[in-house]
């Protein structure tokens, strides 16, 4: 029950910063610049005039009152914890080159980016070699894997839940409500998770629903990649402290089918001229707002509720069968 407080704790006073912080009118958060997206002819386009003008970035303040906090709470008050410590600084790593992107004159090149997110994934994935084991689990199955095959696997997921993650922030309260269910989920799914990454897991849930507050239709804020991008690095983390890291396939499956397909989509089509799912828009919120017509509160409340079914169906794998 004290794990479970504490981390009720944490969501608590995260909300509360949050919605103090969003309520300010800081001057150093930049304004967006629009939304473009590629459509299945190869065009640039801007498909979100509505967020121009909109205060970005914010992504900077929830996620710096949920560091805090967790670093409050877990880092100083139940001891000094130093591999915790080193995830969290990992973490504002991403925050910031997320933010200074959001407010650079120019939008870095996705090489860059995806060369920092590498980086940062590979600090991720040694400090976490450096104190713990390879074990995995898999349902009833469970091996513990040779180094050098975890790394890599580690290095991959880390790296595509921070992109795929990015890809679906996009749409008024759909990354922000996903997560929090999904932070939830891995809280009361994986009761092995370390009380920290649980605590930090309910922490980030209490900030978003803050967030939220602000970012539901008609939004006047937005995370900016100084959000979206340590969302998705820490979903990466919680999967493999819980040590389930394919897990993440079923809880991440919003944001790997909404963002994902489409990063597959563009690297074949630039890379290797291979064209597939040519008349499907993606990210595929944009095929449900542009294509099908639906409305953002639409669009974001189908992806929230496909994440709280997958949440459960992974909840139910797991008590049967893990």
């Amino acid at each position: 029950m004290e794990i479970v407080f504490t981390a009720l704790m944490a969501a608590v006073i995260a909300f509360v910063g949050t919605f103090i912080l969003l309520k300010l009118n800081l001057p150093f958060l930049p304004k967006d610049g629009g939304k473009t997206a590629v459509t299945p002819d190869g065009k640039i386009v801007e498909v979100n005039s509505a967020s121009r003008g909109k205060t970005t970035g914010v992504g900077l303040l929830f996620t710096l009152v949920w560091y805090i906090v967790s670093i409050a709470l877990y880092g100083f008050y139940e001891g000094i914890n130093v591999p915790f410590l080193i995830n969290v600084g990992l973490l504002f790593a991403m925050t910031m080159a997320g933010y200074l992107d959001d407010r650079a004159a120019v939008h870095w090149r996705d090489l860059l980016k995806g060369e920092l997110d590498l980086i940062i994934a590979i600090g991720v994935t040694a400090a976490f070699m450096f104190y713990n084991d390879t074990e995995v689990y898999f349902f009833t199955w469970h091996m513990t894997l040779h180094p050098v095959a975890y790394v890599a696997l580690a290095i991959v997921m880390l790296w595509c839940s921070v992109n795929v993650t990015n890809c679906s922030d996009g749409v008024d309260g759909l990354c922000g409500g996903v997560t929090i269910v999904e932070c939830i989920a891995f809280f009361l799914i994986f009761p092995e998770l370390p009380k920290e990454y649980g605590g930090m897991a309910l922490g980030l849930a209490g900030a978003l629903i803050a967030y939220l507050c602000f970012n539901w239709f008609p939004s006047s804020v937005l995370m900016g990649d100084g959000g979206s991008r340590p969302i998705g690095l820490f979903l990466g983390m919680l999967a493999m402290q819980s040590k389930h890291p394919f897990a993440l396939l079923l809880l991440s499956f919003v944001f790997i089918f909404d963002g994902g397909v489409g990063l597959v989509k563009v690297f074949l089509k630039r890379r290797f001229k291979i064209v597939i799912l040519e008349k499907v828009r993606y990210p595929f919120h944009d095929q449900m707002r542009k294509n099908w017509k639906w409305n953002v509160p639409n669009t974001s409340l189908c992806a929230i509720g496909t994440e709280a079914v997958c949440s459960v169906i992974c909840g139910v794998l797991v008590m049967l069968f893990g």
